[in-house]
C-alpha cells in the first residue's frame, strides 16, 4: 500500500520537527541527553516511509514521537546548566531502549515478504499499540522528573532578584517540596484533556479574535473571565490550543481543560483539579511547594476529596498572588449534570486570586450563558459566510491542506479556490473535505464528487457526513463495489462505537460483532473517526454523532441509539458466555485480600480480556438503555446467563476489576426492563438481593465469592439453589439461615433526634431525610438500611431536604436560616449556603428541571433561586399570614404550591408570583406538608391535626377521607414517583410507607413482630478444625493470624458468637448460628470447593 499525500505530509513534518531538536541539543550543552533521542526517532520516521502494512498506525506513532520529543526538548531548554541528574540520565536511557524496539520492528517488518506481512498484518496492529503504551510511560516518567529539575533552576535564577531574607525562606521551603515531589505523583491527571489531539490556528487566520483575546488578557482592568461561544465546528478548540500555546510559551499559562465527548473520563469534573494542579506544578514551578501543601493538607483522601476542596487547595490558593491564565475548551460537552459544580466554583475562587483569569470555549447553551453572559467575547462570529475575514481564513486552510496535493499535480490552484469558496465558512466542513481528498487514492475524482451540485456534499456538514457514509458503503479497497451486507457492516461498527460506555478498539469491536471488518470500516471513514494512540476508535467531531441520530438527515444511516444499545448487549452477552470460567485470576489461596495478591493487577491484565473487561462491566447498562422490551432471543440468553455458576464467574469479574458498586446501580435501573418473563425479573431481582448482601466479600475477595456469600444466602435464592450442587465443599449454615431475602424494615430507624422531613429520590431507589439534629441521612428504598454517614454542614436543624430530579443533588433548608446543595452522590456541600430569608428555612423544592429552588420561611415568605447561580429570582413571593412550613412545584414548573401555620393551602404561578384562586382550607391545624401528584391533578397535604388529605387541583376540594393514622404530628407526606405510594414520617422518629388510594383508608404498617427468647445451654465455636485464636472484626470477617477464613452477615454475628440464645423467629438480627465446618475448604485447597 502506497503512502497517501496526508501520510507523507505529517512524516515530512515529524522529521522536520525532529532534526531541529537534534540540531538545537547538539548545540546547546543543557540539551546534550536528547542528541541520540532525537536520531533515534528521524531513523524511525525515515523508515516508516518504507512500511507497506498498517501504514496509518505507523504514521500516528512517528508524529507522536516528534511531539513528544519536542516537548521534552522544550522543558529542557528553560534550565540553564547541563543535566547531570543520574536518575534523569537513566530515564532518558530507558526511553531510548523503548524508541530502539520500535526501530527494530519496523526493520523486522521491512523485510518481510508480501505475504507474510499479510499474514502478520493484526498481530503487528497490536504491537504498536503496546510500544506506544511502553515510549508513553517512559515519556511521561521524564516529564514529571524534569518538573523536578527545572523547579530548581528556576528557583536559583529567582533567588537572584529576590531580598536575602526572603531568599532564605523560599530556599528552605523549595528545598523541602523537592524532598517532597513524590507528592505530585499522587495526582491523577487526565493527559488527554490537555488538547494533546488539537490543532493550533494556521498563521495568519482568526486574527481578529485573537487579538482581541491577547488584548484581554493584557489587560487588568476588564472582566477576569472571556467567555468565547459560537456554533459546534467553527474551530473554537483551535483557538483555545492555539492560545494554550502561546500563554504557555509567556509563562502565564496555569493549566488548560478540553472536554470531549468522546472520552467519558473528559465529560465530567473528576479529572478536572488534578489536570489542572499537575499542569500548574509543570508551567509554574515556583509555585510547587504550595501545590504539594495542598496535596499534604488533603491526605490520603486525595482520590475522593470534594471538587470545591480541591480546587481551593491545589489550584486556587496555590494562585492567590500569581498572574496565570486558566483555559477550559468545550464546556459544552462536559455533562449537562456536573457543568455548573466548576463553572460556579471558579467564578466564586475568583475573589481569592486576584490575578487569574479565565477562558472558557463552548457553543452558547442556555445554563451555560446563565453564568457567563457578561463575560461573552465580542467578537464577530466564527462562522459568518459574509464576513471577509472568515472568507479569507477558509481560503487560507484550504490552500495550505491541499498544497501538498497541488505540488504533485493531483489538485491545481482553481480546484482549490472552488473548494474554498464551497465549504460555506465552517471549518469543520473545510478540515473534513480536506481529509477525504487527501486520503483517497484518485484526489481529483474524489473532489469532483463533492463538488456535484446534486449532491451539494459541501452545501452544510451533514450533506458532507452523508456522501462520506455512502461511500463508505459502496467502495472496497480498490474503490470497487462491494456486497450488499456493506452497509449493514458499516451501521453496525458505528453503533457500536457510539453505543460504548468506553472508546473500543479495532479488535474489541470486531469480538463484539463477532466479524473481521472493523479495520477495514475504520479506514473508509477515517476522515470523521479516529484511532487513538491506546488503540481506541473514536468520533472525530460530535457534529457527527448529531448526525447519525437525527433521522432526518441521516435517513437509512440513521442510528437509533436504543438499537446500538440492544447490539451491544448481544456482544457482551456472547463474550461472557464464552470467556468467563471459575477462578478466572488463578488465585492460589483464600486468605487474601485481592489487594494483597502479589501482582494482581498483572494476573486481572493477563487473564480478563479487553472485551471481558467491557461485557461484564457495561452489559446491564446496555440492557436498560436499550429502552424497549428484549425479544425473545435477547431474553433466553439473559436468562442462559442467570444459570449455572455464570453469575458467580461474572462476580469474580466485578470483583478484579472493582466494579460491584457500578452492578448495584446498574441492577437497580433494570426495573426498567419490560419483559414479560416472569422468571427473568425474578432471576434479576434475586441478583440485585445477592450483590446487597455479599457486597463485601465479593468486592474484597474472590475466593469468598463461593466460600462466604454461598453457606449464607437465602435458601430460596435461584443463584444458591443452582450453585450449591456445583461447588459442595464449602461450610453449612445449619441454624441461623433465612428461606427469604429480607424485606426492607417497616420502621427504619437511624437518626437520634425528631425527624422533619422525608424525599424519595426520582429513581425510586432512595430517600433523604433531615432531623433535628443537623444531620441529613440518605436511606436504600429497597434495603431500608443508611447509605453512608450523616450528611453535616448546617448549624442547626435541618427541616427540610429535596432531591434533584436526576437524583444527582440534594437541597436542604434549616433553621440556621440558609439553603444548601449537596451531592447525593458523595455527601459534600456543593458552593456556599444562599442567603436571603430573615428567619428559619422551613421547605425547599427543585423544580422538575432542576433549574429552580423554591423555598418557604419562617418569615412567612416563599423565594426563588437559581439553582445553577445560587441567585435569588425576583421579589419574595407574599400572602400567607403566618409561617410557610411547606412548598413544591407542580410537575410542568408552571405553578407552585405552599402550606402554611395559617391552616391554608396556596396555589402560586411560578412565572408571576401571584397567588392563583382562594386559599384551600379543611386542615384544623397548621399544613407540614404539601406536594402534587406526579400528574399534577392531586395535591397530598399532611398536617398538626395529625391528618393527611388529598386535594383536586382544579376545583381546590378535598377528595375522599382524611387519613388519621398517625399518633403524632405528621410533617411529611412525599409522594412516590410512580404516584401509588406516599411516605410519611411522625415525631415518633419513625417512618412509614402508605399506599396512594383516595376511595380508601390507608392502612397503617403492621407493628414490628415481638420477640420470643429462648435459652439453649450448648452452641459450636465459630472457628474451623485447625484454626486457632479466631476473631470476628466489625466488619464480618473470621479470620486466625490475619489469614481470612470466612465472612459473617450483619444478622448473624451475634448469634455465631453467642449461639447459647435461641430467637424465633428465625430471622432475627440475634438469631443463633450453628455451622458445619466438615466440608469446608479454604487456603490453598479452596478451588476444591468447585464439584
Amino acid at each position: 500500500m502506497t503512502s497517501t499525500p496526508r501520510q507523507l505530509k505529517i512524516i515530512d513534518s515529524a522529521l522536520l520537527s525532529a532534526k531541529i531538536v537534534k540540531d538545537a541539543s547538539e548545540a546547546a550543552p543543557v540539551l546534550g541527553p536528547l542528541k541520540a533521542t532525537a536520531g533515534l526517532v528521524i531513523t524511525i520516521l525515515e523508515t516508516i516511509r518504507d512500511v507497506k502494512t498498517n501504514k496509518e498506525d505507523w504514521v500516528t506513532l512517528g508524529e507522536h514521537l516528534s511531539v513528544q520529543i519536542k516537548d521534552i526538548h522544550d522543558d529542557l531548554s528553560r534550565c540553564s546548566t547541563p543535566h547531570s541528574s543520574t536518575e534523569l540520565l537513566l530515564v532518558v536511557n530507558t526511553y531510548e531502549q523503548k524508541l530502539g524496539n520500535i526501530l527494530a520492528k519496523i526493520r523486522l517488518i521491512r523485510g518481510r515478504g508480501r505475504f507474510e506481512r499479510y499474514l502478520n498484518s493484526r498481530a503487528d496492529k497490536e504491537e504498536i499499540a503496546t510500544l506506544r503504551r511502553d515510549v508513553d510511560t517512559c515519556w511521561k516518567d521524564f516529564m514529571r522528573k524534569i518538573t523536578v529539575q527545572v523547579h530548581e533552576v528556576a528557583h536559583r535564577i529567582e533567588g537572584g532578584v529576590k531580598s536575602v531574607e526572603k531568599d532564605v525562606k523560599n530556599v528552605e521551603k523549595s528545598v523541602n517540596a523537592i524532598g517532597d515531589t513524590s507528592y505530585i505523583t499522587r495526582l491523577v491527571p487526565l493527559p488527554s484533556a490537555t488538547g494533546v489531539d488539537h490543532s493550533t490556528c494556521l498563521t495568519g487566520t482568526r486574527t481578529g479574535v485573537l487579538d482581541y483575546i491577547r488584548r484581554w488578557v493584557d489587560d487588568q482592568n476588564t472582566t477576569r473571565v472571556c467567555w468565547l461561544a459560537d456554533v459546534a465546528g467553527a474551530g473554537k478548540s483551535t483557538i483555545a490550543k492555539q492560545l494554550s500555546g502561546e500563554w504557555k510559551t509567556e509563562g502565564r499559562l496555569g493549566g488548560c481543560f478540553f472536554f470531549d465527548k468522546n472520552r467519558p473520563d473528559a465529560t465530567n469534573k473528576q479529572a478536572f483539579c488534578d489536570t489542572i494542579a499537575a499542569q500548574l506544578a509543570n508551567n509554574q514551578p515556583q509555585l510547587l511547594p504550595s501545590i504539594i501543601d495542598g496535596i499534604k493538607a488533603i491526605g490520603p483522601v486525595l482520590s475522593v476529596c470534594p471538587f470545591e476542596e480541591k480546587l481551593q487547595k491545589l489550584v486556587i490558593h496555590p494562585l492567590k498572588d500569581t498572574a496565570a491564565v486558566l483555559v477550559i475548551d468545550a464546556l459544552d460537552e462536559c455533562d449537562k449534570r456536573d457543568r455548573d459544580i466548576p463553572l460556579r466554583n471558579l467564578l466564586h475562587s475568583l475573589t481569592h486570586a486576584a490575578q487569574l483569569k479565565i477562558f472558557i470555549t463552548s457553543r452558547p447553551e442556555r445554563d451555560i450563558a446563565e453564568f457567563l453572559d457578561s463575560c461573552r467575547s465580542p467578537t464577530e462570529s466564527l462562522h459568518d459566510m459574509r464576513l471577509k475575514s472568515n472568507q479569507d481564513d477558509i481560503a487560507m486552510f484550504v490552500k495550505h491542506e491541499m498544497e501538498y496535493l497541488v505540488r504533485s499535480g493531483d489538485l491545481t490552484t482553481e480546484d482549490v479556490t472552488r473548494l474554498a469558496n464551497r465549504v460555506n465558512c465552517l471549518f469543520i466542513l473545510a478540515s473534513t473535505a480536506c481529509k477525504v481528498i487527501q486520503e483517497s487514492l484518485s484526489p481529483r475524482s474524489r473532489l469532483q464528487d463533492l463538488m456535484d451540485s446534486k449532491r451539494n456534499a459541501l452545501g452544510d456538514i451533514n450533506k458532507l457526513y452523508l456522501a462520506i457514509i455512502t461511500k463508505a458503503c459502496q467502495a472496497d479497497q480498490d474503490g470497487q463495489s462491494i456486497d450488499s451486507e456493506a452497509p449493514k457492516e458499516v451501521i453496525e461498527v458505528i453503533e457500536v462505537i457510539l453505543a460504548a460506555a468506553t472508546p473500543l478498539s479495532i479488535s474489541t469491536i470486531d469480538i463484539l460483532l463477532g466479524s473481521k471488518g472493523t479495520g477495514r470500516v475504520v479506514k473508509f471513514l477515517s476522515s470523521v473517526l479516529n484511532v487513538r494512540h491506546d488503540g481506541a476508535v473514536v468520533i472525530l467531531h460530535p457534529t457527527f454523532r448529531e448526525f447519525l441520530e437525527d433521522r432526518r438527515v441521516a435517513g437509512i444511516f440513521h442510528i437509533d441509539i436504543a438499537d446500538a444499545h440492544e447490539l451491544m448487549t448481544k456482544g457482551c452477552l456472547a463474550t461472557m458466555k464464552r470467556e468467563l470460567r471459575f477462578n478466572i485470576c488463578r488465585l492460589e489461596s483464600s486468605f487474601t485480600r485481592n489487594k494483597d495478591v502479589p501482582d494482581f493487577e498483572e494476573k486481572v491484565s493477563k487473564y480478563i480480556s479487553d472485551q471481558l473487561q467491557y461485557g461484564c462491566t457495561h452489559w446491564l447498562g446496555h440492557v436498560t438503555k436499550s429502552r424497549r422490551r428484549l425479544n425473545g432471543d435477547d431474553e433466553m440468553a439473559v436468562l442462559q446467563f442467570m444459570e449455572g455458576g455464570s453469575p458467580l464467574y461474572w462476580m469474580e469479574v466485578l470483583s478484579a476489576l472493582g466494579k460491584v458498586r457500578k452492578a448495584l446501580r446498574d441492577l437497580q435501573e433494570a426495573r426498567s426492563w419490560h419483559s414479560k418473563e416472569r422468571k427473568l425479573k425474578d432471576k434479576i431481582d434475586d441478583l440485585k438481593q445477592f450483590l446487597i448482601a455479599f457486597s463485601t466479600p465479593v468486592s474484597e475477595s474472590i475466593p469468598h465469592i463461593y466460600l462466604s456469600t454461598i453457606p449464607f444466602a437465602a435458601r430460596k435464592s435461584y443463584i444458591r439453589q443452582e450453585a450449591t450442587g456445583l461447588f459442595p465443599k464449602t461450610m453449612s449454615v445449619m441454624t441461623g439461615y433465612s428461606e427469604n431475602w429480607p424485606k426492607p424494615p417497616e420502621a427504619w430507624q437511624g437518626h437520634t433526634d425528631n425527624i422533619y422531613t422525608v424525599a424519595v429520590s426520582l429513581d425510586g431507589h432512595r430517600i433523604v431525610s433531615s432531623s433535628d439534629g443537623k444531620t441529613i441521612r440518605l436511606w436504600g428504598a429497597d434495603t431500608g438500611q443508611p447509605l453512608g454517614e450523616p450528611l453535616r454542614g448546617h448549624n442547626s436543624s435541618v427541616l427540610s431536604v429535596s432531591f434533584s430530579p436526576d437524583g444527582r443533588r440534594i437541597v436542604s433548608g434549616s433553621s440556621d436560616e440558609t439553603i444548601r446543595l449537596w451531592d447525593a452522590e458523595t455527601g459534600q456541600p456543593l458552593g456556599e449556603p444562599l442567603r436571603g430569608h430573615t428567619g428559619s428555612v422551613l421547605s425547599v423544592s427543585f423544580s422538575p428541571d432542576s433549574r429552580r429552588i423554591v423555598s418557604g420561611s419562617l418569615d412567612k415568605t416563599i423565594r426563588l433561586w437559581n439553582a445553577e447561580t445560587g441567585q435569588p429570582l425576583g421579589e419574595p413571593l407574599r400572602g400567607h399570614t403566618s409561617y410557610v412550613l411547606s412548598v413544591s412545584f407542580s410537575p410542568d414548573s408552571r405553578r407552585i404550591v405552599s402550606g402554611s401555620s395559617d391552616e391554608t393551602i396556596r396555589l402560586w404561578d411560578a412565572e408571576t408570583g401571584q397567588p392563583l384562586g382562594e386559599p384551600l382550607r379543611g386542615h384544623t391545624r397548621g399544613v407540614q406538608s404539601v406536594s402534587f401528584s406526579p400528574d399534577g391533578c392531586r395535591i397530598v397535604s399532611s398536617s398538626s391535626d395529625k391528618t393527611i388529605r388529598l386535594w383536586d387541583t382544579q376545583t381546590g376540594g378535598s377528595v375522599g377521607e382524611p387519613i388519621q393514622d398517625h399518633s403524632h404530628d405528621v410533617p411529611s407526606v412525599p409522594s412516590s414517583p410512580d404516584g401509588r405510594r406516599i411516605v410519611s414520617v411522625s415525631e415518633a422518629a419513625a417512618i412509614a410507607c402508605h399506599l396512594n388510594n383516595a376511595s380508601s383508608k390507608v392502612p397503617l404498617p403492621r407493628p414490628n413482630e415481638p420477640l420470643h427468647v429462648l435459652h439453649s445451654n450448648s452452641g459450636p465455636h465459630f472457628a474451623p478444625p485447625g484454626f486457632d485464636d479466631c476473631s470476628l472484626s466489625q466488619d464480618g470477617w473470621v479470620s486466625s493470624s490475619n489469614r481470612l477464613l470466612y465472612w459473617v452477615p450483619p444478622n448473624n454475628r451475634h448469634g455465631l458468637q453467642y449461639p447459647h440464645i435461641l430467637t424465633i423467629p428465625t430471622n432475627d438480627p440475634l438469631r443463633s448460628t450453628w455451622i458445619n465446618f466438615s466440608n469446608f475448604c479454604c487456603g490453598t485447597d479452596w478451588t476444591k470447593c468447585r464439584k
